[in-house]
């Protein structure tokens, strides 16, 4: 049986797999609701996050030529770049999120702490690296080799499908349409499920806190290109 008082996530038989909890954000979130309800993780999600991108940048830097990958700067630079990429953008989307609980606090609603939003956030975020993992394999398999791919490196996998072969699509449109992956799609249905069930409001206010999250998210993609030339010198990479 599961646990679900206090910390005791789990049973005694499965105590030896606390290491692996995070991952049941995939097949049982109500699981990791309870747990941020009553302590919310600080560490260990974030660190599964970085862990994770860190992979994902070092491999995709060292695919043909493994052993210059453990060499030195191979090995610190996406090290760095993973710490900060992460902790940026953790940090930036929480308080979106906790601004977001203010705004569309209902009478109904609980103000949930920014400790547990940050726990909330970084666990919904595994279904992110998740979907990088998806995409650098797929992109890694060259079934894109013959068309014209939206951005370098990055497999369409949600409305930007539409672009698939497409010599110069509008990268403003590009970005919008990019920004449906069903891997973001995935993580804001876990993330209002969660914030429905921390605070205690509503399916519709839930929603509208993770798409305030997804628009302003996007709105800072596009500023960022804009800002580059509005595409002349903005690349997607991995």
């Amino acid at each position: 049986m599961w646990g679900v008082k206090g910390d005791q996530l789990f049973g005694d038989d499965e105590r030896k797999t606390t290491m692996l909890y995070p991952f049941l954000i995939f097949a049982e979130p109500k699981e990791i609701f309870n747990r941020i309800t009553f302590r919310a993780p600080l560490f260990g999600p974030p660190a599964y996050c970085t862990i994770g991108f860190f992979f994902i940048t070092w491999l995709g830097g060292c695919w043909t030529n493994i052993r210059a990958g453990l060499q030195g700067w191979s090995l610190l630079g996406p090290a760095i770049a993973s710490i900060f990429f992460v902790g940026v953008t953790s940090l930036g989307s929480t308080t979106i999120l906790y601004a977001a609980c203010g705004t569309f606090r209902g009478p109904e609603m609980d103000r949930p702490t920014y400790k547990k939003l940050f726990s909330l956030n970084t666990h919904c975020a595994f279904v992110l690296i998740l979907g990088e993992v998806v995409n650098f394999l797929l992109v890694r398999t060259g079934l894109t080799q013959y068309h014209n791919l939206p951005f370098p490196n990055r497999f369409p996998l949600g409305l930007d499908l539409l672009l698939l072969g497409a010599k110069e699509p509008n990268i403003y449109i590009a970005v919008f349409l990019h920004s449906t992956s069903v891997f973001v799609l995935w993580y804001l249905v876990i993330l209002a499920r969660g914030l429905k069930y921390i605070t205690g409001s509503s399916r519709v206010r839930s929603a509208a806190i993770a798409a305030t999250l997804w628009l302003l998210g996007v709105g800072a993609v596009i500023g960022i290109v804009y800002s580059t030339g509005g595409g002349t010198m903005f690349l997607i990479t991995m």
